[in-house]
């Protein structure tokens, strides 16, 4: 499948998870090609969620994120603001969807780019900040640790917790 197609199958596996769970989607995308903010909104009993989707196709558990090269990556933002992460298993019922609020992904991603950023610096090398990020829900293989890999256990507790977004969540600490 190509990107867009993986895009889209999130969208639509993400929308009828909603439908299931009682909330009415909306997707931006569907009307606007690759809205700036959200692509889709719901609503539940009067109450509003933006969701943005990431995709990974089936084996990759990646997942690209773009931001501005001249401007930090803001980690302050709605507390009905969520991510969702779908990755795409090789059946539907192998799918992995990791719902999260927005502000825990973008501080991954900052967490990432300003490691790599002194990584930089303190070997002169030459490339830069391209504005493009990937985590990784794998470890490195080498068995190293670095900001942008082991996100399936750091997000554990996020896997199908589609009640986050009523409000209910409760981590596994609280329980």
């Amino acid at each position: 499948m190509d990107s867009q197609a993986v895009g889209a199958y999130g969208e639509k596996a993400v929308e009828a998870e909603l439908l299931r769970r009682g909330w009415l989607p909306a997707n931006v995308n569907a009307s606007v090609k690759n809205a700036e903010a959200f692509d889709i909104f719901a609503r539940k009993t009067g109450q509003f969620v933006g969701l943005r989707v990431k995709t990974c196709g089936v084996g990759w558990q990646a997942f690209q994120f773009n931001f501005p090269r001249d401007r930090e990556i803001k980690t302050t933002v709605e507390a009905t603001d969520f991510t969702i992460l779908v990755s795409m298993g090789d059946t539907r019922a192998r799918d992995e969807f990791y719902i999260l609020p927005t502000r825990e992904v973008r501080a991954a991603i900052a967490a990432h780019r300003s490691h790599y950023l002194a990584t930089l610096k303190r070997d002169g090398s030459r490339r830069k900040d391209t504005g493009q990020w990937t985590i990784y829900l794998k470890n490195l293989a080498s068995g190293l640790e670095r900001p942008s890999h082991g996100y399936a256990e750091t997000w554990r507790s996020y896997l199908d917790r589609w009640d986050i977004l009523d409000g209910t969540f409760a981590s596994e600490a609280d329980r």
